[in-house]
């Protein structure tokens, strides 16, 4: 079985077991001193953690919040940079100004950026969404620009421009269009580093509001009870991993198809 067909069934599972997260699990919030610590059993499929909460229904509601953000934060990344990343490549003004603004950006790593700005803002959600966002749209933007600078290099658009055609009649019919292969591989890739970002910033205690279930907040919780409830930092590990190995690929599947130079290599 290729590999991002196996990547595309580790997300769907992952994805539908949050959507029906109400249906197959509990109150993620429900505390249960009597319980607590508890390994996997019939009762507690996945063990409880270290306040008494079933670790099935705290991973599933988990899922949510991670996904959900995530999906959230790439959505709004991609467009930004998108956008951003066709104006660079078309104008050359704009592009030496905003050029150096996001080399700037990427000369520090994500997660200090990340911090950074919730450190700023103050936690909370939307902080949280701000800052993963931000730091998703330098990379996006440059993959796109070399896609658009290779567009303008045409000669169909020399052709076009030479009649008089339009800067936004050319940026939409030929120039836009070269650049969503690359952005359908850029997705899948800031889609898996929002995950590990926001792991990051819950196993750190920062952004993310105590009362959210989140993968990262179980494992920040695990250092301190692992030796005695190794399932508290097993389970939620592998819920991440599963999420970025199925995302990384469909990724290179999805880079194989629209990179024939890559498949070749």
């Amino acid at each position: 079985m290729p590999s991002p067909m196996i990547g595309a069934g580790i997300l769907v599972v992952i994805i539908l077991l949050a959507v029906l997260a109400p249906v197959l699990g509990g109150d993620p919030h429900l505390v249960d001193p009597a319980n607590r610590l508890k390994p996997p059993s019939p009762q507690f499929a996945l063990g409880t953690d270290e306040s008494g909460r079933d670790l099935w229904t705290v991973l599933l509601f988990g899922a949510q919040t991670t996904l959900g953000i995530a999906g959230l934060c790439t959505l709004l990344a991609v467009a930004a940079g998108y956008v951003i990343g066709i104006l660079c490549g078309y104008y050359r003004r704009f592009d030496a100004i905003a050029m150096r603004i996001i080399d700037g950006m990427m000369s520090f790593p994500n997660i200090i950026l990340v911090m950074s700005l919730v450190g700023v803002l103050g936690a909370g959600m939307g902080p949280v969404i701000f800052g993963l966002t931000i730091v998703l749209v330098p990379a996006i933007a440059r993959v796109v620009r070399g896609a658009a600078l290779s567009a303008v290099g045409m000669p169909m658009v020399e052709s076009v421009r030479s009649l008089g055609a339009k800067d936004g009649w050319i940026l939409t019919r030929y120039v836009a269009p070269e650049a969503v292969s690359v952005l359908i591989v850029q997705t899948t890739l800031a889609f898996s580093q929002t995950v590990l970002s926001i792991a990051a910033l819950s196993f750190l205690g920062i952004g993310l509001p105590p009362d959210i279930p989140s993968w990262g907040a179980s494992l920040s919780a695990a250092q301190q009870y692992i030796y005695v409830g190794w399932w508290i930092a097993v389970f939620p590990g592998l819920a991440i991993l599963l999420t970025v190995l199925g995302l990384v690929l469909i990724g290179d599947g999805l880079r194989d198809v629209f990179d024939p130079r890559a498949k070749r290599n």
